[in-house]
């Protein structure tokens, strides 16, 4: 099992995408900590991960509300007394174009896909350096590179969090704590029913970057298991000019 022993915090579990890492990581071994708005949801999700025999809890959280992720951190903590893994799953699709798309709706779409994983890595941050240790995942999208219209505050909310993901990469080097990003691929969900793919196709590459090895890849962005170049390296280009 390649996540024996670990304990996986993952949000936005409660369907799709969410739904089947968590259960991946309980089948390689992790115990799990799911998380989403209702803890409703999440029941069957927490019956069907005892079910193979790894411990599993719920914690309703909103991950835009700082005091949410706080307590969905430190109950994770009190409950495994660590957290090695976190997937950052949680997201929101508003679509409109910029001259129609209300304030409302971008700041919405911009609370959970950016403000999101940045309170939840927040959060989790210190206790992965205590214990020099931790893999985050972050659940980006394609759309944050190949742009569309009508999906301004979506695409822009992807590529802040590829941005967070590698300036957070960068800031915890010095720990092995190993930070990516992956596109799930144009999957079949409740936010995209149009999707040519089922939600599981997800897993591997979400397996994979929660089980890296120390010297594996940090502030990269995979789809399928590929590393796509996102943020190219220009190291010719002096910046500061």
């Amino acid at each position: 099992m390649k996540l024996h022993g670990k304990t996986a915090v993952v949000t936005g579990a409660s369907r799709g995408i969410g739904w089947e890492v968590a259960l991946a990581y309980a089948r390689e071994g992790a115990d799990v900590v799911v998380s989403a708005r209702s803890e409703n949801s999440l029941r069957e999700l927490v019956e069907q991960i005892t079910q193979l025999h790894q411990r599993a809890i719920a914690v309703p959280a909103d991950v835009g509300e700082a005091s949410d992720v706080e307590k969905l951190v430190n109950t994770a903590v009190d409950v495994f007394g660590k957290i090695d893994i976190l997937c950052n799953n949680a997201g929101l699709l508003e679509i409109g174009e910029v001259d129609q798309l209300t304030v409302a709706a971008w700041d919405r779409v911009m609370r959970v896909n950016a403000r999101g994983p940045f309170l939840c890595s927040q959060a989790v941050l210190p206790i992965m350096k205590a214990q020099n240790y931790g893999r985050i995942v972050n659940m980006s999208s394609g759309a944050a590179i190949r742009c569309a219209a009508g999906y301004a505050a979506y695409s822009a909310s992807k590529a802040a969090l590829n941005a967070l993901s590698l300036t957070t990469a960068i800031e915890v080097a010095d720990y092995e704590i190993l930070v990516n990003a992956m596109s799930p691929g144009y999957l079949k969900t409740a936010m995209n029913p149009d999707g040519t793919r089922p939600p599981e196709d997800a897993v591997p590459t979400a397996v994979m970057l929660a089980s890296l090895p120390s010297d594996g890849p940090r502030g990269r962005f995979f789809r399928f298991e590929e590393e796509m170049i996102v943020i190219p390296e220009s190291p010719q280009i002096d910046w500061t000019k």
